[in-house]
């Protein structure tokens, strides 16, 4: 009863090993060798939902969400 227990251990661990080889991507490319930047990370100024006004951001990208116009700082 060991063995067979020891031989479903040491199956599942191989299938899942190789399971998991399999799903990695294998590319060798620049964007995914090279970190990300912080900017490149938080993304673009106007798809935050979470901004508080609308500085910088161009009149056509503001969204529907009433903001105030002015640059405090």
């Amino acid at each position: 009863m060991k063995k067979l227990v020891l031989l479903c251990a040491c199956l599942a661990w191989i299938g899942a090993t190789h399971a998991t080889d399999a799903a990695a991507p294998a590319s060798t490319s620049r964007e995914t060798s090279e970190p990300k930047t912080l900017k490149e990370r938080l993304g673009d100024k106007a798809s935050d939902e979470q901004r508080v006004d609308n500085c910088h951001v161009p009149a056509d990208r503001r969204g529907t969400k009433v903001r105030p116009d002015t640059c405090a700082h």
